[in-house]
């Protein structure tokens, strides 16, 4: 996954990122140099210096995709939480060196009409999620050796409540998905970590 919620590790934390790092499609070009990997065609690309950088923007479409995260697990009222989502609007940037390959990327995201619902009763908790993925490449052009940070925050929302579940704050992850460093609440990443309790406050508010 992806290491991050709509694209990072903590989740499928992936959907949205994944989709972008993916992409095989050439932008065009500032100069005659190669560049490794090839930026997706949204990209727009120009000389800076010695080095080439893209820039682009694009809308992502929703999705309906089950989270793998389990309320009331065992129990008679079990019920898996489903992550839905309209769109997701994002800016990415990509830095090349002087010889074309890749050294750094961001992602800049900002998700809309999202909210985790119920497998059982399609009742749903909202979520605010916007965040910034930053991957740096240890060797140029090298996708494998990718550290990854994330910046950002994801609130799960009840009217009258404000946020029962929040995550927030700076994960960072080595090439190997090694977590490095976590700051601010970061209630999905406990859970996958394997504190059940993280997201229990939706599944409560979900059970009615």
């Amino acid at each position: 996954m992806d290491r991050t919620f709509h694209g990072s590790r903590t989740w499928t934390l992936p959907v949205a990122a994944a989709a972008l790092l993916a992409s095989t499609l050439a932008a065009p070009s500032a100069n005659a140099v190669t560049l490794t990997p090839p930026p997706p065609g949204y990209e727009t690309c120009h000389v800076s210096g010695q080095q080439t950088i893209c820039t682009g923007n694009r809308v992502e479409p929703g999705h309906v995709e089950p989270t793998g995260f389990l309320c009331f697990e065992g129990e008679p009222g079990e019920f898996e939480l489903v992550d839905v989502s309209q769109s997701a609007f994002q800016h990415a940037t990509r830095w090349y060196d002087a010889d074309g390959n890749l050294v750094r990327r961001e992602i800049k995201d900002v998700w809309a009409g999202t909210s985790w619902v119920s497998s059982t009763t399609g009742e749903g908790v909202a979520y605010h999620q916007s965040q910034t993925i930053i991957d740096v490449l240890e060797t140029p052009g090298d996708l494998g050796s990718v550290r990854e940070a994330t910046t950002g925050v994801i609130n799960f929302l009840v009217p009258g409540r404000g946020a029962i579940v929040r995550n927030a704050g700076r994960t960072v992850f080595g090439f190997d998905g090694t977590l490095e460093f976590s700051s601010g609440p970061q209630a999905i990443l406990d859970y996958v970590n394997g504190d059940a309790d993280a997201l229990q406050p939706i599944c409560d508010a979900l059970a009615g």
